[in-house]
């Protein structure tokens, strides 16, 4: 059996590339020409090259699989043309389930996100997948809505499709830092922590893709994602694994919403992403990434590490980057001594 996964190279896409080969799946990579291939060092991978934006590219990728994992999407909180994250989201989205369609594909899994669930006014109450945000003015977040809105129309017009939907997803081979990596980043040089996350290792996430296209039903959602961790227990578990304590004070929301008007200039000036942003702040202030993943766990049989070894993997990813300041890396490994050693697969040579 074939599978073509989209952004093959990108964080939960190389991870897909894995899980399938162990699940005696062979994967088709599907990137862009040029793009960085270093998350998929040491596989052999058949890569067919093209863009989510480029129909043609798309239908030749798709021929002759039969399963089809969409994985590829900008996942960025900002950018200065707005269509740089709608269309590749949406207009990617439906090259991709013609395609599929098209070509005999069996089941097509659509990566989502929890942010089309919404977030939870209270840590305690997780949200399910009964959920659904409302009003949303992030780009990120209304990309990913109309991105499921497709599949989940397309599932109801005679596609098998699955949609699924992680959140706060770390773990190694992240070399672009996503956003929610950024965030461990963040709170460890000094950013507060004043929110509900869902911890989730982008391991697992994997896995669960693969699940979702074995027993998955179609037109479903399914949230993968792993331990939530009220602002409290997330700042001792920071302080327990790094030995720096994160401070849990919510800032005002003007001074927020300054400090993300900064971001976004400097984004906007350099070119780059923005760590925060104002049309964030309006969604998520206030509100928790908190999501019971339940329905995954007993119709997919999914499983989710725990919390502690999640957030250990993702300080060790930062430190095999050198992406932390100096003073703070050398902190943390004094604190993890030998647990800081990269895992032997992290160094595997890329395959040309």
């Amino acid at each position: 059996m074939k599978a073509l996964v989209t952004g093959a190279n990108g964080h939960i896409g190389s991870h897909v590339v894995r899980a399938c080969i162990d699940a005696g799946i062979e994967p088709i990579g599907l990137c862009r020409p040029g793009s960085d291939r270093r998350a998929l060092a040491g596989v052999d991978l058949e890569i067919r090259e093209g863009d989510l934006l480029g129909r043609d590219s798309i239908e030749r990728a798709a021929r002759g699989v039969d399963l089809v994992f969409h994985v590829g999407s900008p996942h960025k909180n900002w950018a200065s043309d707005e269509a740089a994250i709608m269309r590749p989201a949406v207009d990617g989205t439906r090259h991709v389930l013609e395609a599929a369609k098209r070509n005999g594909a069996r089941r097509v899994v659509v990566t989502s996100s929890g942010a089309t669930v919404g977030f939870a006014d209270d840590p305690t109450r997780p949200l399910d997948e009964s959920a659904h945000v409302r009003g949303a003015k992030s780009v990120y977040i209304r990309s990913k809505v109309q991105a499921e809105e497709l599949a989940l129309a397309a599932a109801a017009d005679d596609l098998e499709v699955i949609v699924v939907n992680p959140s706060g997803v770390f773990g190694p081979r992240d070399y672009r830092l996503t956003p929610a990596t950024r965030g461990i980043l963040g709170a460890l040089q000094g950013d507060p922590l004043f929110f509900a996350l869902s911890v989730t290792d982008v391991r697992d996430v994997a896995r669960a893709h693969v699940l979702a296209a074995q027993k998955g039903i179609s037109g479903r959602r399914y949230l993968l994602t792993g331990d939530v961790l009220a602002p409290g227990p997330l700042v001792d578990l920071f302080a327990d694994i790094t030995g720096i304590r994160p401070s849990t004070m919510k800032p005002p929301r003007f001074i927020l919403r300054i400090i993300a008007a900064l971001a976004e200039r400097k984004a906007r000036r350099e070119g780059g992403d923005a760590a925060i942003t104002r049309d964030q702040i309006d969604d998520v202030l206030g509100r928790h990434l908190a999501y019971d993943s339940g329905r995954a766990r007993k119709e997919l049989g999914a499983e989710f590490r725990p919390a502690r070894e999640v957030l250990l993997d993702a300080v060790r990813w930062l430190l095999f980057l050198d992406a932390l300041k100096p003073k703070v890396a050398a902190k943390v490994r004094t604190r993890l001594g030998d647990a800081a050693r990269a895992d032997s697969d992290w160094l595997a040579p890329r395959r040309e």
